[in-house]
């Protein structure tokens, strides 16, 4: 198993292998000493045989929950008006302004 994981390491690290043709794919691998079913499976590009192969599983996933088709959206609340629990506000008054 370290042969195909060292070779999928080189061939993520080096972009003329990883963009290259089926046939240096199969050159390469030949090369590294892969087994064929393994080496077919990278050659096709097939991740899911690639994981059966090993007996492993992708090790992340990504879920989406978009929410119910018939939901709707919850409303913004509104702005609401300040409440009786602010601060009067004092004025003085003219005759007390002169004093």
């Amino acid at each position: 198993m370290s042969s195909v994981i060292e070779f999928l390491e080189r061939m993520g690290a080096d972009a003329r292998l990883r963009h290259a043709s089926q046939e240096d794919i199969a050159q390469a691998l030949e090369e590294s000493q892969v087994d064929a079913s393994l080496g077919a499976a990278i050659i096709a590009r097939s991740a899911d045989e690639l994981y059966a192969l090993l007996d492993v599983g992708p090790m992340f996933k990504t879920i989406e929950n978009p929410g119910r088709e018939d939901e709707e959206e919850p409303a913004e609340p509104e702005e609401e008006e300040p409440s009786g629990l602010a601060a009067p506000v004092v004025r003085r008054s003219a005759s007390l302004a002169t004093n």
